[in-house]
């Protein structure tokens, strides 16, 4: 039953914020030509990797992470009252415009090394790094300055950049980590990435979150994508397993520069916990390949049995993905 309710947790936290991705936010940087300027690494909505060395020996099992960018810290819009060089300062309950309550709230939206989305008056969108945030003059001070539009190119702002809509994007990722405190327990952990790395190996600080304890693998499969180009006739093609987005074809969902989370439509997230000690009556059924189902886990090799796990599944669509459509 402990087993079962981490499964249940962590499953309904994945669900959630993969169901999010791209949210008030971009499907890639790198495709979507409402994005300008292009940042140098571009930002996905989606990409995955695999975690290697942690499974306590266990054979054939590979978990997999993913990180995914989108508003996962407020849902709401900002209007902004101007945008002068690095500083954005936003209206208030006074302008009739939405704007957090408490400087609590504010601390917590708006946090350094994040990334402010900002569209002009014409749909484009940027994308800048937070360097420092101040709730009393409701002034965002970017890490770069925002260009101001010179036609024909309308990649900027006009005049003050009064009425402009932002939001506050980032990245976050699932994967899993040891942990000490226990000989062979493995938890799944929320992690919230640094907008200036680009790679995205970089951990904010204090931002690591326990997600569910006990935790034998995580697996994303049966990667539905739609491959018309055109954007009118959706065309969904279903490609089974990791090695097909990260190793072959054309629909990847890694860190390159040929990869397309914007075509993902839905994935199939697997987590698979144990129980905390092992059962003397259980025996340690080895693993013959990477999706077998997980029958037991090995937690101390000296000692008899093994733990039980439970396994589920839930599949989850990218709504934010599907409805931005870019090709």
């Amino acid at each position: 039953m402990a087993a079962m309710e981490q499964a249940r947790f962590g499953l309904d936290q994945l669900r959630r914020d993969v169901g999010a991705a791209g949210f008030l936010a971009t499907p890639n940087t790198a495709a979507d030509p409402n994005v300008c300027p292009k940042p140098i690494q571009p930002y996905r909505a989606v990409s995955l990797d695999r975690v290697h060395g942690v499974n306590n020996g266990n054979t054939n099992i590979v978990p997999n992470s993913i990180t995914l960018m989108g508003a996962f810290w407020s849902p709401t819009v900002y209007t902004t009252r101007s945008v002068v060089g690095r500083q954005v300062v936003l209206q208030g309950p006074e302008d009739g415009a939405a704007f957090p309550p408490t400087y609590a709230d504010f601390d917590q939206i708006f946090v350094k090394n994040r990334l402010l989305r900002i569209a002009n008056a014409d749909q484009f969108e940027m994308y800048f790094r937070i360097d420092n945030a101040n709730f009393g003059s409701r002034t965002i001070t970017l890490g770069d300055p925002v260009p101001i539009t010179t036609p024909p190119d309308f990649c900027g702002v006009q005049g003050f950049g009064v009425g402009l809509e932002v939001s506050v994007v980032g990245f976050v990722r699932y994967t899993l980590v040891p942990d000490d405190s226990e000989i062979g327990k493995i938890d799944l952990v929320r992690q919230e990435l640094d907008a200036r790395d680009p790679a995205l190996n970089t951990v904010l600080p204090n931002s690591t979150i326990r997600v569910a304890e006990y935790v034998a693998d995580l697996q994303f499969y049966d990667f539905a994508f739609d491959v018309d180009r055109t954007g009118r006739n959706p065309l969904i093609q279903v490609f089974p397993t990791i090695e097909n987005v990260l190793d072959s074809g054309t629909q990847l969902l890694n860190l390159s520069l040929a990869a397309r989370p914007q075509d993902l439509r839905f994935v199939t997230i697997k987590l698979t916990t144990r129980t905390s000690h092992e059962d003397e009556s259980w025996p340690y059924r080895e693993r013959r390949n990477l999706y077998d189902p997980i029958e037991s886990y090995e937690v101390d090799s000296t000692m008899a049995g093994s733990a039980r796990t439970v396994s589920l599944a839930v599949r989850v669509p990218l709504v934010s993905l599907q409805v931005r459509n870019v090709k």
